[in-house]
């Protein structure tokens, strides 16, 4: 594993808020890493974990949690980090800890990589994102928590839905499964950041 680089000219994510006046972007994208968005990714996630959480309690198989805990350090800080995160232009930033309203406090421990996701790594983050969000189901079927179980599912559902409504209309990751950016938005981000759109077109 090797440090993240910094690369030649940073993103627009990382420069000078002045240059955003200009930009045909501006209002429609996440460009800049703001407290207000990441508190409202985490009132999105919340629901889901309070719930799952007190649900397998109830169920008789808190002592588990500890499992899915020990997962969630490694799906988000590792796994996840390597095959998207490290894709976005809010790792560009100099300095080991990433700073986004996602992830943040993610210590960068990859290289920095402008272009867009391999189909393998998507794969990985479905893949781990799922296991994720199902690990505490068996555990409320076993106990019988049927309408726990509905509830946990309803709040995932919903959350996945809010997500996609209203952050990743707007997240500058563009690559990942869930980004729902237009193509015309997209396309201008790419013109005004050269170093990410010559590893976009290296991948066409």
């Amino acid at each position: 594993m090797s440090a993240p680089d910094t690369p030649s000219v940073l993103p627009c994510t990382w420069q000078p808020r002045s240059g955003c006046r200009a930009c045909p972007n501006a209002g429609k994208l996440m460009c800049h890493f703001e407290k207000s968005d990441a508190l409202h990714f985490f009132m999105l996630i919340f629901p889901f974990g309070v719930t799952t959480i007190a649900s397998v309690i109830r169920a008789g198989y808190g002592r588990y949690l500890a499992l899915w805990l020990l997962y969630a350090v490694f799906f988000f800080l590792v796994w996840e980090a390597r095959v998207l995160c490290r894709h976005c232009p809010y790792w560009a930033e100099a300095g080991r800890i990433l700073h986004c309203h996602a992830n943040f406090g993610v210590l960068k421990i990859w290289k920095y990589h402008p272009g867009p996701m391999s189909r393998s790594e998507k794969l990985q983050f479905i893949l781990g994102a799922w296991l994720f969000l199902a690990f505490p189901f068996p555990f409320l079927l076993l106990g019988r928590e049927y309408l726990l179980a509905l509830i946990g599912l309803s709040t995932a559902v919903s959350g996945i839905y809010l997500l996609r409504r209203n952050i990743c209309t707007r997240c500058v990751n563009f690559s990942c499964p869930l980004n729902a950016v237009s193509k015309a938005t997209i396309e201008a981000f790419l013109v005004r950041n050269p170093v990410i759109q010559k590893a976009w077109e290296c991948r066409e």
